[in-house]
């Protein structure tokens, strides 16, 4: 059922490729940048893809700090109504979940517990893409898998770090929505957000985004639903859970495919910009480029 599911994703994706050009700047100009792929070695290329997505790292940790009005009232209003799933919801949902146990739902949970929302399904579909492009010189199959690769990478971090510095119960304890332990590495106090639910939302507004088909993107977004629905199903986390999960991924899977190419494909030269943190053979440097 796995290799299944792979399989048809791939292929929506690999017939994307053949097809019109897509949106994203990076992306942009793929005949050109093909022809560069086609006389360079893939050591270099992926030497290439390194360097822009620790870049793009660093612009992400720091974006917080380059919000503008608009987009805090954004943020505030995602909080506000995670807030309000927590004081209004998260119980009523549990229980309906908790009285409706089945074989069937024993059965479909597995999907996004072991499967969407695991790693499992993000891996498969970015190793499948960035390998394929990488040999066959198809910039937009290598940059789709790295687009995967990054927003799955990014959501991921934000996720771990608000889980430990959050520290919530998971709903299995019984011990109620409100019970926050502060900084906390067990894992039953690592509820909010709910890890599977960001990487199944990071992989599909990564791949809905650079695919720009409303029907695979409903089928994409339906994969997040379901492992919603598995993780409130395993009782192991709570509705507003789920949902801040999900504002990350999709957030942060938006903003990746939204992102410049930073490097000279050809010389790995960082292209004009400002200060920023390289990657070296023997660790990091600090760099201005004008």
């Amino acid at each position: 059922m796995r290799s299944i599911l792979i399989a048809l994703l791939v292929t929506a994706v690999c017939i994307d490729a053949h097809g019109q050009t897509l949106d994203s700047t990076y992306l942009s100009k793929s005949d050109s940048i093909n022809a560069v792929l086609a006389q360079t070695p893939a050591s270099h290329i992926f030497w290439h893809d390194v360097k822009d997505g620790w870049y793009d790292l660093g612009q992400y940790v720091t974006r917080p700090l380059h919000l503008t009005p608009t987009e805090w009232g954004i943020f505030a209003a995602g909080v506000g109504f995670t807030a309000g799933l927590e004081i209004f919801a998260d119980v009523p949902v549990r229980d309906i979940f908790q009285r409706n146990q089945s074989a069937f739902g024993d059965q479909f949970s597995q999907f996004g517990n072991n499967f969407y929302g695991n790693g499992y399904a993000t891996g498969l579909t970015a190793i499948t893409l960035y390998s394929a492009g990488l040999a066959s010189d198809n910039n937009k199959l290598r940059v789709m898998g790295l687009h995967v690769i990054q927003s799955f990478a990014y959501a991921g971090l934000t996720t771990t770090v608000l889980k430990i510095l959050i520290g919530r119960n998971r709903p299995v304890l019984y011990q109620g929505k409100f019970i926050y332990n502060g900084p906390s590495l067990a894992n039953a106090s690592n509820s909010m957000p709910s890890g599977h639910v960001t990487v199944a939302a990071a992989l599909s507004e990564s791949l809905a985004e650079d695919i720009k088909n409303p029907w695979v993107s409903a089928g994409l977004y339906a994969c997040v639903a379901a492992t919603a629905y598995s993780r409130m199903y395993a009782d192991q986390h709570w509705l507003s859970d789920t949902f801040i999960a999900g504002v990350i991924g999709i957030c942060t899977g938006f903003w990746v495919d939204h992102q410049d190419d930073h490097y000279d494909l050809k010389t790995n030269d960082l292209k004009p910009t400002s200060f920023v943190i390289e990657p070296t053979i023997g660790g990091l440097s600090l760099a201005y480029h004008f």
